[in-house]
């Protein structure tokens, strides 16, 4: 399929993730690919502090030094191996899949832009198209290039990790996610917000440019009417509120972050603690300890990871609306009518009783003329 041919008309939806998984058309198969290559590499992680286990409890215990010394290395070689093939693959098919989707909705609106109508343009400032045909498009492949891929990586090894620790110790497993739905909660309360603010500042931002790209193009009339300070200053207000803007959004961001990681620190030393007590009494062993110190890495951390995630997708759905809202906009019919010329084409045209109007207004009706072949005016 072409590049041109894509309706992304058909992409449109309220739900703006369905909207989204419309946009993976021809590409789904390897984004599959991408979400099974991580899950792959995540269970081969899991696996390494389960070996780790084995070899302390089985082997330095028991003071087994012979081949299957060997062999543990071996393994721990392999699975390390294989999880950086997977781990490649995931991202190459991530990426593919990404740079896909935004090269052809960056040719789909070159095109679309040009074929819309005249009112439109009128109507339209030249900033709100360049920032929609360009950040918007760009947050766009950053949600399929990083963020639904790296959510689902996320979910994925907290689900392997969780059943992981499970195996080791019920009562260690549950005790180990108490903060987990703190941290969805405080997530999902950021992302609503941080999605308006983002809002805000990438229509601020598309003010500006219009801004600047109007002084340009009209730097010789301001001169000539001596319009330099009116225009320094405006542009000076319209500075100050993207920064007013920028800063809430990032306020909001340097909120998020300290909270998340005292939540996930403390949930990390809390288990640590108790798992220390437990080898103590018996209740687990060295080896079991060691799988579960690195286990519950991945378990705490990713989930972090994932409100950082949720919130930075909140651009990405945001960008999604904004590129739509263009997408919606109809075209001039340029290949409307059914006349088929009879006989051949002579090169003559004739304009008969044509009419003008602009915005419900006419504005000259009735002009006829003929340019014959070969005629220049």
């Amino acid at each position: 399929m072409s590049l041109y041919e894509f309706n992304f008309k058909k992409t449109v939806s309220d739900n703006r993730l369905v909207g989204l998984w419309r946009m993976m058309a021809d590409f789904r198969l390897a984004y599959l690919g991408a979400v099974i290559g991580v899950g792959v590499a995540a269970a081969l992680r899991t696996g390494n502090y389960l070996l780790l286990r084995y070899f302390v409890d089985d082997v330095l215990a028991q003071k087994r030094f012979d081949r299957t010394l060997a062999l543990i290395g071996l393994g721990f070689v392999g699975l390390a191996l294989v999880q950086g093939l997977f781990s490649f693959l995931s991202g190459r098919w991530a990426a593919l899949t990404a740079e896909g989707v935004a090269r052809r909705l960056r040719n789909y609106l070159y095109n679309h832009i040009q074929r819309m109508t005249f009112t439109y343009h009128d109507q339209t400032k030249t900033g709100e198209l360049i920032q929609r045909s360009t950040s918007d498009v760009d947050a766009v492949r950053r949600f399929f290039a990083d963020q639904a891929i790296g959510a689902g990586r996320i979910v994925l090894l907290f689900v392997i990790n969780f059943v992981a620790v499970l195996s080791l110790n019920t009562r260690l497993a549950l005790l180990s996610i108490v903060v987990v739905p703190v941290i969805t909660l405080t997530s999902v309360f950021f992302f609503k917000r941080v999605s308006k603010a983002y809002e805000k500042f990438q229509e601020q931002e598309a003010k500006l440019s219009t801004t600047l790209q109007e002084n340009l193009t009209g730097v010789r009339v301001v001169k000539a009417f001596a319009r330099q300070d009116y225009e320094k200053i405006k542009f000076e207000q319209d500075n100050w509120e993207q920064f007013l803007r920028g800063r809430r959004l990032l306020t909001l961001h340097s909120l998020f972050w300290p909270l998340s990681d005292i939540l996930c620190g403390a949930q990390m030393l809390a288990g640590f603690f108790i798992g220390a007590l437990m080898t103590i009494d018996g209740t687990i062993t060295v080896g079991t300890y060691l799988a579960y110190a690195g286990l519950v890495v991945w378990l705490i951390w990713p989930m972090r990871n994932l409100g950082r995630l949720i919130v930075q997708m909140s651009t990405g759905m945001v960008s999604y609306k904004r590129v739509v809202k263009l997408i919606k906009e109809e075209r001039e019919p340029v290949d409307a009518g059914t006349f088929i010329p009879s006989g051949d084409v002579r090169g003559e045209i004739e304009f008969r009783d044509v009419c003008f109007e602009y915005a419900s207004t006419v504005l000259s009706a009735g002009a006829s003329t003929v340019l014959s072949a070969g005629a220049s005016t």
